[in-house]
């Protein structure tokens, strides 16, 4: 078992409502970590600008 696979996996929730203009910026720091999350959950709570288009582009 090698070094990155002895880390602890990292879970990051991201809570969400109209904040297109950053909630991009948001998950792309999260990304850029020295540990990066195994997995990032936006939890998004019927927002009426466009933040879930702009997440689209992660998955």
């Amino acid at each position: 078992m090698n070094m990155r696979e002895r880390r602890a996996k990292i879970s990051v929730i991201i809570p969400n409502y109209n904040r297109a203009t950053i909630v991009s910026e948001t998950v792309e720091n999260m990304l850029l970590q020295s540990l990066p999350p195994h997995e990032i959950i936006v939890v998004d709570d019927c927002s009426t600008d466009d933040s879930v288009s702009v997440l689209k582009i992660y998955g």
